[in-house]
């Protein structure tokens, strides 16, 4: 066994030939851990390959052991044995049904045997035995009066239950009816066994803490053993006769501004007595300053300090340039915001004002090919030091700049700021460009680039192609999942269960989906882009692990709702069972691949069933960082080479996230060979020329060889609209009504909360119907339009895929008819890749895209409310001080390995910050505090890296094991390079 630790973070690992060892269809592997005799932690580790726990301080003993299961011992008098059913849903929630009691036999036992009267004095009773168990507190033994029941819910860690019958005054057992006995895992061998040690961060730290604001806020915080106070007292206090309650810490701050050699006291009229606080925040601190910490012993009683006893290592606040940087929105929006050293151009305006008038405006300019045109009309007047952004109102179809700048009532101006970055407006309707073709050929080679087999020869005779596609991301999310310790769990969709709904919901129904076509030898095409992230999490052990257990509670949870439906509602006792079993099906396919679905993806499109392309490496919303082409490169080179490491080839095509799409994207796609994209339909209807196909064809960017490929909105109407939709029909299961922890009705009908029971072959029949129609759409229409073009027409379908199975139960169904039907019963509609249409069709239409995303209005809007706008002046912060430590690891020899694992450690931060889906929730007022949990985290994660790093290059000594720690924590893109954030120059 292999054990690495970081501070109190334990990772264990063990090789794959050590499940040889075990039998699992009787026998578990457990991982256990012991401090002295104590266990501290019990795990069922099966299948798994490594683990991690947090422990306090001290030295442990690891042990991996071969376990036979738990058995459950049925005693019972009875000639005619009830039935009994014991469902636990975890270790400390269980589900007990004692059924077919011959009741009247034993009333005869009891009356003529005792001759007390049944029912009245005598009823049945639950004789509870518990283990004891500090997390609940129940009572280890525990009697409970059950008049003639059949079910029990029975709480906490369970050893046995004894339902008898007893006399209630004076309590006396009469008989047993039914004895269980629970037999614990006996251990067969110990296969491996480690000894570690884990110790505390110890001493005083400054950290940066990021806030909302436009300013930088300090952490200070100590972490000490007891041990350590019990010797300050005996050295420091006892001897003056004082005690902790007549003494109190003090804590002093000092500041050395960048070039200067002596630190000087910080804020001096502040006076922090921190009492029995552990922190300590030092709210907008000036930057390009040196701050360090102490803590003070201090005399309460005469006022008086006494000893410094704890002392900060230096921590540095780096410059924050100046800068303004324009966004853009909408047709009409822009939105601009803007750092500036108040007390420096406070003291600037007031010289030069010299008590005349003075205007601040921010300054709106017109960029026609690098020419700047001035339209005073949109000019804002505000105050640039209480105001730090704006909303801007322009005109549709432009490129703008903006600048501060102070004019005096005597016409002299004082410019804040030079001209921002470009920022594009949308176009309301095509430009009046002239219509042009090009030719680029693709010379890469995919699995996909074959004909398509068909039983009525489709590739021979279609009269139009389909691209169906799927966008198939989560952002990354590397926590476990938070049962409780009361034993009562169900799960509820928090962020730390999106990763585990999606792989049961849709992402494991997909590849059965793909299994059982290629078994019944059903050829199809399909196009599916896996972003890094989600890759990320299907191939992390510690999701793995939770997956597991995510899955094995779920089934248990199943198995009790069987009984409980069954009770209480027959009629949806068919839904419950089909719930159990896609569970299970669930878990044998995770298992079959290895506990890793990528290797499910990468063998389907090895096979030609299906083209993988990627996405921005943590789905960032590449608009918004036309500034810093060095980030969107990282975005993009970082996706590239992660996709070349899991499915060994090079991607053809690209997502861009959220289809958000402003000019200039294609150079940085084509930089690093990606031959396509999609985007939504308005993308190429309002280029700057009509779209002769319309988007009955991909178009190439003018000037570049990438192609854009965008939605057909009938495709899209049909399958994603709620009110014309398939997915809202009335014998399809309902996504928001549950009935317990899952969901058991049918729509039944869509504006009432009356819900009937889910009828799983009505649904499955509406499926198959819905696919025949979506099918037939798609000839009727390419038979409609046939004529129009000189080529054969294109539709392109593009669903996240989170549509089918997770929001749309029956969209795994949909698509297993519809792909069925399209190889058995037609010849019109042919299945097609993107690579695959580009090499059979080089010749397209180009034009210039404008600005536009598949969001809300096709717009930038949802990414730019005030409730998340303040969001990128942190990131671009971030990736400026990133690009200038890149800049100065350059310039020293190579070799460095510690340098260059904090400088990707701190990219891989700064890309998880640029996360869209973070501003996307908080716009949609969901999970706002948990979201800006995770954004502080990655920043203030890469603030500390940031510090690791400045220590480093200036010879200093770094903490190793806490830079461990945030390495084993966020193990993404193993492959990211940290050069990438040294070029600043734009294509």
């Amino acid at each position: 066994m292999k054990i690495e630790v970081a501070q109190r973070l334990v990772r264990f690992s063990w090789g794959k030939d050590l499940h040889q060892k075990v039998h699992y269809p009787e026998e578990d592997l457990w991982l256990e851990v012991f401090k002295g005799d104590e266990l501290v932690l019990s795990r069922k580790v099966n299948f798994l390959d490594e683990s991690e726990e947090v422990f306090p301080p001290g030295r442990y003993v690891a042990r991996l052991f071969r376990k036979r299961r738990p058995r459950l011992k049925v005693i019972t008098p009875f000639h005619y044995t009830p039935k009994v059913v014991f469902v636990s849903e975890n270790e400390r929630r269980h589900h007990v049904t004692i059924s077919e009691i011959d009741w009247e036999n034993l009333r005869r036992d009891v009356e003529l045997g005792t001759g007390l009267r049944f029912g009245e004095e005598v009823s049945a009773y639950l004789h509870i035995l518990r283990h004891p168990d500090p997390e609940t507190n129940f009572p280890e033994e525990e009697w409970q009066e059950v008049p003639f029941k059949d079910y029990f819910l029975v709480l906490g860690a369970l050893k046995g239950l004894e339902f008898s019958l007893c006399q209630k005054e004076p309590f006396k057992k009469i008989k047993d009816a039914v004895t269980l006995e629970i037999l614990p895992p006996e251990t067969f061998a110990l296969l491996e066994e480690a000894t570690f040690s884990t110790r505390a961060q110890e001493g005083l730290f400054l950290a940066r803490k990021v806030v909302e604001p436009d300013q930088v806020n300090l952490l200070v915080y100590w972490e000490f053993p007891q041990s350590f106070w019990e010797e300050v007292y005996q050295k420091e206090l006892a001897p003056r006769g004082l005690t902790w309650e007549e003494a109190d810490l003090l804590l002093d701050v000092f500041y050395r501004p960048e070039g200067e050699e002596k630190f000087a006291l910080f804020r001096p009229e502040e006076r922090r007595l921190v009492g029995p606080a552990r922190d300590w925040i030092l709210p907008d601190v000036p930057d390009a300053a040196f701050y360090r910490a102490s803590l003070v012993l201090f005399d309460k009683k005469h006022r008086e300090r006494l000893k410094e006893i704890a002392t900060s290592e230096e921590y540095f606040v780096p410059e924050r340039k100046e800068r303004i940087v324009l966004l853009p929105i909408d047709e009409r929006r822009l939105f601009a915001y803007w750092h500036l050293k108040r007390d420096k151009w406070q003291k600037e305006l007031g010289r030069f004002a010299a008590g005349r008038q003075v205007t601040v405006r921010l300054e709106v300019y017109h960029d026609f090919f690098g020419e700047l045109f001035h339209h005073p009309e949109k000019d804002v007047v505000l105050d640039p030091f209480t105001a730090d952004n704006w909303y801007l109102w322009v005109e549709p179809d432009k490129a703008y700049r903006v600048r501060l700048v102070a004019e005096r009532e005597d016409g002299e101006r004082l410019y804040f700021t030079e001209f921002s970055n470009l920022a594009h407006t949308a176009r309301l309707a095509p430009g009046t460009a002239p219509v042009s073709y090009a030719t680029h050929k693709i010379t890469a080679e995919h699995p996909t680039m074959r004909p398509l087999e068909s039983r009525m020869g489709t590739a021979e005779h279609s009269i139009g192609y389909l691209i169906l596609h799927l966008h198939a991301h989560l952002p990354y999310i590397r926590r476990r999942v938070v049962y409780g310790a009361a034993g009562i769990w169900q799960p509820l969709g928090f962020p730390e269960e999106w990763f585990h709904e999606a792989l049961v919901d849709t992402y494991i129904p997909l590849v059965r989906l793909f299994e059982k076509l290629v078994y019944e030898g059903v050829d199809f095409k399909l196009s599916l882009d896996l972003s890094p992230t989600l890759a990320s999490m299907m191939r992390c052990p510690l999701l793995q692990e939770e997956f597991l257990k995510y899955v094995e509670g779920l089934i248990n949870l199943a198995r009790a709702e069987i009984e409980r439906v069954r009770r209480e509602a027959p009629g949806f006792e068919a839904a419950a069972w089909m719930h159990l079993r896609r569970f299970e099906e669930a878990r044998e396919v995770f298992l079959r691949y290895g506990r890793d679905l990528t290797r499910a993806f990468a063998r389907f499109q090895e096979l030609g069933k299906l083209e993988v392309s990627t996405c921005a490496a943590t789905h960032g919303f590449l608009p918004f960082y036309t500034r810093y082409p060095q980030a969107i490169r990282a975005q993009i080179e970082t996706a590239v080479r992660d996709y070349k490491e899991i499915f060994g080839r090079p991607p053809l095509g690209i997502w861009l996230p959220e289809c958000a799409y402003v000019p200039g994207l294609e150079k940085y796609l084509e930089e690093y060979d990606l031959h396509y994209f999609f985007a939504e339909t308005h993308t190429v209807l309002n280029g700057d020329s009509p779209a002769e196909f319309g988007v009955h064809a991909p178009v190439f960017v003018r000037g570049s060889k990438v192609a854009v490929f965008a939605r057909d909105p009938e495709t899209g109407k049909q399958v994603w609209s709620a009110d014309e939709g398939y997915p809202g029909d009335p014998d399809y299961l309902d996504f928001h009504i549950k009935g317990g922890p899952f969901r058991y009705c049918r729509i039944t009908n869509r504006y009432s909360l009356q819900k009937e029971p889910y009828n799983p072959q009505w649904a499955e029949a509406k499926a198959a119907q819905h696919a025949q129609h979506f099918m037939e759409c798609r000839n009727f229409h390419f038979e409609y339009i046939r004529g129009w073009y000189w080529k054969k027409p294109l539709s392109v379908a593009t669903y996240d895929a989170e549509l089918f199975g997770h929001h749309w139960f029956e969209g795994p169904l949909f698509l297993y008819f519809l792909l069925k039907k399209l190889y058995y019963d037609q010849n019109q509609t042919e299945l097609i890749t993107p690579s695959d249409y580009l090499r059979r069709h080089p010749t397209n239409q180009e034009l210039l895209p404008p600005p536009s995303s598949w969001g809300d209005k096709g717009t930038f809007d949802k990414w730019m409310y005030g409730s998340v706008s303040w969001m990128y002046r942190h990131i671009h912060e971030a990736i400026e001080a990133l690009t200038e430590l890149a800049q100065k690891a350059s310039s020293r020899q190579k070799g460095d390995e510690l340098l260059e694992k904090i400088l990707s450690q701190a990219g891989r931060e700064v890309l998880w910050a640029m996360n869209s889906d973070l501003a996307f929730v908080i716009s949609n007022g969901h999970f706002v505090d948990k979201m800006k949990e995770f954004f502080f985290e990655a920043l203030e994660r890469f603030w500390t890296l940031h510090e690791f790093a400045r220590r480093r290059l200036s010879g200093e000594k770094i903490d190793q094991e806490a830079l461990r720690e945030i390495l084993f924590t966020r193990p993404i893109f193993p492959e990211h390079r940290w050069e990438v954030w040294q070029n600043k120059n734009g294509i």
